[in-house]
């Protein structure tokens, strides 16, 4: 006879996933990796570049499962490095994307927490130096309540609390209240629909120069989603207004979507867009789910977004191909973006470029990975052009089902119309890895 889940067990389920896993059967796969390398510029300088070796643990998790009670997805990464040169204070990172639904009463109570953890510049306009990183983290949580009228259609009320923190950027930290409520109607068993009115509240803790930048934001949208064998549709239409302690008001439209084919079980092609109102903490709210299967390893990547208590209108629009069988993956994902801040006109940009990923297996026991990516800004306002590339030549060497061995060739390099922001790299790392 099975043993009846109590509430405290839930709850201990709910906020660690890992302790979890054999218990109720979440599925746990993770990778400890211990690296060392050198870098021929660590600090990206374009006129005094220093030459650094470093020592870097770290461990890579990807969590994923659907029961009865929780439902989680995440993925991470953690590493430690150590600058064995002594030029820079040896630090921390983190990288996360995660959700945890917890339910309490089947359809009627659930609780949704939710963390994005990442890596940004302090400033956006300067290189990635390691003096030039910080940590930011954005942590959601609030009650679900559903009450449903009938088999096909369910009234929902969302309540979200979300704090925001940046270790260097004061002005980036700030609390958010959201209120949501949705009518949810099934058309079909694939196809559903949505009315949605939600309302966010938006205080900054730690504003710069005495000043305001809180605002409230209102949003009335329609929402498609539609879930076929090899097709996935996921479309929303609407107005956003943003209401200005001091700046006044915004508004417009708000439209965003996706749509992912599956052409067969290699071949996976998908399409999404944005013309929304956006922040920098909103903007690290990234569906774990999207990152989960990629078979492209890039380990922590830095941001690029500005963090700062402004708001953008963001207007996007990005294509990603994933290609995959017993011997060959590929991934491709251009993307364009263009970002306009009412109140920091400084970053305005029009941003394109793209990622490439793909991995061989030459033989049984030996895989050849490239990843490339290229990106350009275009900061309008400041007549500035930035042009970032990175190529990640890698080769690693399968010795037993748990243990490998890789090693990397990692080519960085800025291009800029700004005066000695331009910059070259090479490192070279080595890495042990245990993979469970």
């Amino acid at each position: 006879m099975p043993v009846k889940k109590t509430l405290l067990s839930q709850v201990t389920c709910a906020l660690s996933l890992a302790a979890c896993s054999s218990a109720y059967g979440f599925n746990l796969d993770y990778t400890l990796q211990l690296g060392a390398g050198h870098s021929d510029n660590i600090n990206e300088s374009a006129t005094d570049p220093i030459g650094e070796s470093i020592l870097i643990p770290r461990t890579t998790f990807t969590v994923n499962e659907k029961g009865a009670d929780v439902q989680a997805t995440a993925v991470g990464d953690l590493e430690y490095r150590d600058y064995l040169g002594g030029d820079f204070n040896n630090e921390l990172r983190g990288q996360l994307s995660s959700i945890v639904n917890w339910v309490i009463s089947p359809q009627r109570f659930s609780f949704d927490f939710e963390d994005y953890a990442a890596v940004a510049p302090v400033n956006i306009l300067a290189t990635n130096a390691p003096n030039n990183l910080q940590q930011t983290n954005v942590f959601t949580l609030g009650p679900t309540f559903s009450f449903r009228i009938d088999p096909t259609l369910n009234f929902q009320t969302d309540a979200r609390f979300t704090n925001s923190l940046a270790s260097q950027t004061d002005d980036f930290n700030s609390n958010r209240g959201l209120l949501a409520l949705r009518a949810i109607k099934l058309l079909d068993p694939t196809t559903q629909i949505s009315a949605n009115v939600t309302y966010e509240d938006v205080h900054f803790t730690d504003p710069v120069f005495d000043s305001d930048p809180d605002y409230r934001r209102a949003e009335i949208f329609g929402r498609m989603q539609k879930k076929l064998t090899s097709l996935d549709l996921d479309v929303s239409l609407g107005y956003s207004k943003l209401n200005f302690s001091r700046l006044g008001d915004q508004s417009g439209l708000l439209a965003r979507g996706s749509v992912t084919y599956h052409l067969d079980s290699e071949n996976s092609f998908g399409v999404s867009f944005a013309r929304q109102f956006s922040d920098a903490s909103q903007d690290m709210a990234v569906d774990p789910a999207a990152l989960l299967g990629s078979g492209i390893n890039t380990g922590i990547v830095v941001g690029t977004t500005a963090i700062t208590s402004q708001v953008f209108l963001e207007q996007q629009l990005n294509v990603n191909y994933v290609f995959q069988n017993e011997r060959f993956t590929l991934r491709a994902a251009p993307y364009y973006n263009r970002y306009t801040y009412e109140a920091a006109p400084e970053l305005n940009q029009t941003t394109h470029g793209g990622v490439i990923g793909a991995a061989y297996r030459l033989a049984p026991l030996w895989t050849l990975g490239l990843d490339a990516f290229e990106e350009t800004r275009q900061y309008r306002d400041i007549d500035r052009r930035d042009e970032d590339i990175r190529f990640d030549l890698s080769l690693l060497r399968q010795f037993t089902p748990h243990w490998s061995g890789r090693a990397d060739y990692i080519r960085n390099e800025r291009n800029s119309t700004a005066l000695d922001e331009g910059f070259r790299e090479n490192l070279f790392m080595v890495f042990v890895i245990y993979k469970r």
